[in-house]
């Protein structure tokens, strides 16, 4: 088996059957986006999958990106930040800030509040999710602009403690900026 059925196997080890995918390409990268809705109560997962094809030696890894509601907008922007990130040669992972939600779909800020999207380690799925083979699972989510600056400012370290001291659902794409 190759790594990405490993990877798909894993997918729907824990999070279910996936009920869509949509191709992305952004001229120099091709990746999918799938969704599972049965993974977290009232909540879509979206999915990285083919990331791990561009990753250099070493870096292996995908990123789920769960979601309460705006998911073909956070779809688009998940799909392009990654891009983003792969196109600039930066490390996914823990920390990652990728702002500019505006940029890509017009408004959503005004919709939700959030400008950029946060990469962490995977908290919200049992531990083993973290890795398959030799990959590495992130998890996203979106953050305000306040957010955005306090962990530029202060780093993720402080800003993920904050979210825990004040138990944040992150998932909760309309929740109020914690700052």
């Amino acid at each position: 088996m190759d790594l990405g059925e490993t990877i798909l196997d894993h997918y729907n080890q824990f999070l279910g059957d996936y009920i869509g995918t949509d191709v992305y390409t952004n001229g120099d990268y091709e990746i999918q986006i799938l969704g599972f809705p049965n993974a977290i109560k009232d909540c879509l997962v979206l999915t990285s999958f083919g990331l791990s094809n561009h990753a250099s030696q070493g870096d292996c890894c995908e990123v789920i990106l769960p979601v309460d509601d705006l998911y073909d907008e956070s779809a688009e922007i998940f799909a392009n930040s990654l891009f983003y990130a792969l196109s600039n040669n930066m490390n996914i992972g823990r920390g990652l800030l990728i702002e500019g939600a505006n940029s890509i779909i017009e408004g959503f800020p005004e919709k939700c509040g959030k400008t950029a999207l946060y990469f962490t380690d995977v908290y919200v799925l049992p531990e083993e999710f973290a890795f398959v083979d030799t990959c590495h699972i992130y998890m996203g989510f979106f953050v305000s602009k306040e957010e955005s600056e306090y962990i530029k400012r202060y780093g993720s370290e402080q800003f993920e403690d904050l979210l825990e001291e004040k138990d944040v659902d992150v998932i909760e794409i309309k929740r109020k900026s914690i700052l």
